[in-house]
């Protein structure tokens, strides 16, 4: 077998060669973890986008229903509401947290994409 790389026979041609099939392997590799890396970014971040919006309507019923509850003099239901609406604001605060990480995330493994090809 004739080596591409390096005088024909030699052993050190031959080791050429094997490490560029090796790096050619790995390059191969690093760029299918990253696509799936990426496809995993896209699904969190459009799940959390998702979560947000559900979080915000909750958000909104919640204020809708403390303030009905708060001029009905509904006291136990206010309270209730207003415990409802904290939870919500948390998550609401904690989705947002996730969709800055999940961009960071995705513009971090796009660069690091593209300087690998």
């Amino acid at each position: 077998m004739r080596c591409p790389v390096g005088p024909a026979g030699t052993e050190d041609g031959m080791r050429r060669f094997v490490k560029l099939v090796g790096a050619l392997g790995v390059g191969f590799a690093v760029s299918a973890f990253a696509a799936q890396d990426i496809q995993k970014d896209k699904r969190d971040l459009k799940r959390d986008t998702r979560d947000l919006k559900v979080d915000q309507k909750d958000v909104a019923k919640d204020r809708a229903d403390l303030r009905d509850d708060r001029e009905d003099g509904q006291k136990a239901d206010a309270k209730k509401d207003m415990k409802d609406l904290k939870r919500d604001q948390r998550d609401v605060k904690r989705d947002a947290k996730d969709i800055k990480h999940d961009r960071k995330d995705l513009k971090r493994d796009r660069r690091q994409r593209q300087a690998g090809k």
